[in-house]
């Protein structure tokens, strides 16, 4: 791992677009997004959510006129048109809280608009205090957002795997995967025969995982919810699955409990998927309405205050020791930002 610097990722967000694109499309042809106001590609704050511009909002005042891109770039300082052209259509810029792709609209005096560019991947040193449990055949670190687990072919190509290799053991193996995006538990395993144990408990489903999720709105006290996923794309070091049917789609099965209601518009909810499709979470929270706060690849964009992330934590594991003793339990502390905006939420009301 070296020590340059890391810029965003906007070949990352040319890509979520696309998806993000289709499901807009969708959800206008199904009634369940509105489109309004006066340009192409401006949308109303979603029906029945007070916005709150966030500490980096700016008002438009004598620069009325100005195309948003040149705006974008203005306010955002040290980035060219042509980027914040391209932060405008990945949708990461708003005006007056509705979600705005149209780099070339003019901006109006009065207007607020408010530009969330996603946390490139962040330098990070190995953290013993982060191993929240060890025996000698494998450990469970806590791994924070913004870190792939194992190399990718994009951008982001550096990982976890790499740093455990540099600074604990040159022979670690990685037993499964969490999103980069996603912060918690993950297992390394120090020998190979520990590797394939452990990875035989994840393939018969002897692991039962909790997750804690941050979503918008207030779903159910608890419940279960059933779909089917298929895959759209595959690389080095990560998958995209989205809903839908045929031959190769895979049923996937997710319950939670709500664990508190943060204010009006949101709540922290424990998460319990009993299977293990990728995205699955975030999938099956946008299908019901509520979306992970933060999610941009499948969320709607219309959160009334915005995340660092897409607010995912695995939480709690439990598993079968693989050396053959008892049952092994393993916890990790809920991070900072999830205590920030939860905090946000409960002061935020109509």
């Amino acid at each position: 791992m070296n020590g340059r610097g890391w810029k965003l990722d906007l070949g990352d967000l040319r890509a979520e677009l696309s998806g993000f694109q289709t499901q807009q499309a969708r959800k206008t042809k199904q009634g369940k997004a509105k489109r309004g106001g006066g340009g192409k590609g401006k949308g109303k704050a979603a029906e029945g959510v007070i916005w709150k511009p966030g500490p980096g909002a700016r008002r438009v005042g004598v620069e009325g006129g100005t195309r948003l891109a040149a705006y974008v770039a203005r306010i955002q300082g040290g980035i060219s048109v042509r980027e914040a052209k391209k932060l405008i259509e990945s949708g990461c810029v708003r005006v007056d809280g509705g979600v705005e792709t149209f780099a070339s609209r003019q901006v109006k005096p009065g207007e607020t608009v408010e530009v969330f560019v996603e946390h490139a991947p962040q330098e990070h040193i190995f953290d013993r205090a982060r191993i929240v449990h060890e025996t000698e055949g494998f450990i469970a670190y806590d791994k924070p957002a913004w870190l792939p687990v194992t190399p990718t072919d994009a951008v982001k190509s550096w990982s976890l795997l790499d740093i455990l290799k540099a600074s604990f053991l040159p022979g670690i193996i990685p037993v499964h995967r969490i999103d980069a995006d996603t912060s918690g538990i993950v297992l390394f395993a120090k020998q190979e025969r520990i590797a394939r144990k452990l990875e035989e408990s994840f393939r018969d489903h002897l692991v039962k995982k909790t997750y804690l999720a941050i979503v918008r709105g207030h779903p159910r006290a608890s419940g279960e919810h059933r779909s089917y996923l298929i895959q759209e794309e595959k690389g080095q070091g990560f998958e995209h699955w989205k809903s839908g049917h045929g031959a190769d789609a895979r049923a996937a099965t997710t319950t939670w409990e709500v664990m508190e209601t943060l204010g009006t518009y949101g709540a922290l909810v424990k998460v319990m998927p009993k299977t293990g499709r990728h995205h699955q979470i975030r999938i099956h929270f946008a299908e019901m309405g509520h979306p992970l706060y933060g999610d941009r690849r499948h969320g709607d964009r219309h959160d009334p205050v915005q995340a660092p992330r897409h607010m995912l934590h695995a939480w709690k594991m439990e598993l079968p020791d693989p050396a053959g003793g008892e049952t092994v339990r393993i916890v990790s502390p809920r991070p900072r930002e999830f205590e920030h905006l939860a905090d946000e939420l409960r002061r935020l009301r109509k």
